[in-house]
């Protein structure tokens, strides 16, 4: 794996911090920074969307706009309040 440098600013505290957790362990910083951003990744993907939003996934991939949505969504409820009563 090709490797490829990346400036980080942290506040001084941070910084100390960080040479310290790397002192103690043994590890570069580089490599505590990898091993976290590695564990997020797999956090993200292991998220799962409730049944509450994923009903909506998909609800806005459409040629028409947001406002052309609204109004069929409106139309709908009313067409169906009309039929009801």
């Amino acid at each position: 794996m090709s490797k490829t440098k990346l400036t980080l600013y942290v506040d001084k505290e941070i910084s100390k911090r960080a040479k310290k957790i790397s002192r103690i362990t043994g590890r570069s910083i580089s490599s505590i920074v990898t091993d976290f951003i590695n564990e997020q990744d797999l956090n993200i993907n292991d998220f799962k969307i409730s049944e509450k939003v994923s009903k909506w996934a998909g609800f806005a991939k459409s040629d028409k706009d947001y406002k052309e949505l609204r109004d069929e969504v409106i139309e709908d409820k009313i067409k169906k309040y009309e039929d009801t009563h």
